[in-house]
């Protein structure tokens, strides 16, 4: 397997065959800028409405073996940011040498996940380590061959600060705006086409497509979590479906993701008695929280002493009582 089948395996990108309308011309956008050797890029769009899932299409089509670094800024402390960073120039650069004398520079790309939720008062400092630590023009990372592009993206509600306009100047980026699955309906269709393929190769289904009357749900739903929850219903709807197509029945809103992570437990139809399921999520719990029963007995909402009573009987095994056999040649001791 090559380093580019080996990536596209573990990301979920969307191919442009699946875009249409609006999106497809912002898709369009991104990779004319990409192509033009853009720098940065800032994608604005409501919550889940895929603007990671854009940034990852256009990075992969257009530079297939080169790193996609996600970075979350919610509630990123200024030090810990500064250690990422160095941390993802260190690996770009050590990757950028090994691929010296094999053709282009070897292009990373920087996503930084809604940079509109970073404190003000760390955000100022960030973006002026950004600028110092990267170079924006053409170039890349300074003293290295290879080039790194930066990919913010921030909800609309959110912004980029108060200073959206030192940002603007000083990284002069690219602009992409994603509208909300509300208003691009013809969309939904090819992306359930798109996580239904997904989720049946996941989960070892058979399904071939949508019908029609679970499609009309579909289209006639108002998605306040856009993209994000069309994924979790879809996700549900392949783990419950039974057919060769996704039905209506199928179908469930407001679904959250403690119900598809059982449903995807119990998808191949292994079942438990509760007394069974209970032991193996307690047992789970504690073991995730490295056998801290104070921590898994808040988690699980119950007594520290409850906890432990059901652990004793869990591990209350029948023990065999051993009887002694009498020698023939033993003398009795009285």
């Amino acid at each position: 397997m090559t380093r580019t089948q080996a990536v596209e395996r573990r990301i979920d990108y969307l191919s442009d065959i699946y875009l249409t309308g609006s999106m497809k011309e912002v898709y369009k956008r991104g990779k004319s800028l990409y192509e033009a050797d853009a720098p940065c890029l800032l994608i604005t769009g409501e919550s889940g409405t895929g603007k990671e899932l854009l940034a990852k299409s256009i990075h992969y089509t257009l530079s297939p073996g080169s790193q996609f670094i996600p970075i979350s800024c919610v509630n990123l402390p200024y030090d810990h940011f500064e250690e990422k960073i160095e941390a993802c120039l260190t690996d770009v650069c050590s990757d950028t040498a090994g691929q010296a004398g094999k053709g282009a520079p070897y292009a990373a790309t920087l996503f930084f996940r809604d940079i509109g939720k970073l404190d003000q008062s760390v955000q100022h400092d960030i973006l002026g380590l950004l600028r110092k630590k990267i170079s924006c023009p053409p170039g890349g990372i300074q003293d290295h061959a290879g080039r790194i592009r930066l990919v913010f993206s921030c909800c609309q509600r959110s912004g980029i600060a108060a200073d959206s306009e030192q940002f603007i100047k000083a990284f002069n980026p690219g602009l992409l705006s994603i509208l909300p699955l509300r208003d691009r309906t013809a969309d939904i269709r090819l992306l359930a086409t798109f996580f239904i393929d997904r989720f049946s190769k996941e989960y070892g289904k058979d399904i071939g497509g949508i019908h029609s009357s679970a499609l009309e749900l579909l289209e006639g739903w108002g998605w306040p979590g856009n993209v994000s929850e069309l994924r979790d219903v879809i996700e549900n709807a392949v783990l419950l479906s039974r057919h060769m197509l996704i039905m209506d029945d199928d179908i469930r809103f407001n679904v959250s993701k403690k119900f598809i992570a059982l449903e995807s437990f119990l998808c191949r139809e292994d079942f438990f008695t509760l007394e069974e399921i209970e032991k193996i999520y307690i047992q789970t719990v504690l073991r995730r929280m490295k056998n801290n029963k104070s921590k898994t007995s808040k988690i699980l909402a119950i007594s520290r002493n409850t906890l432990q009573s059901k652990l004793e009987d869990y591990n209350a095994l029948p023990v065999k009582q051993k009887t002694r056999r009498k020698s023939s040649t033993q003398q009795p001791l009285f």
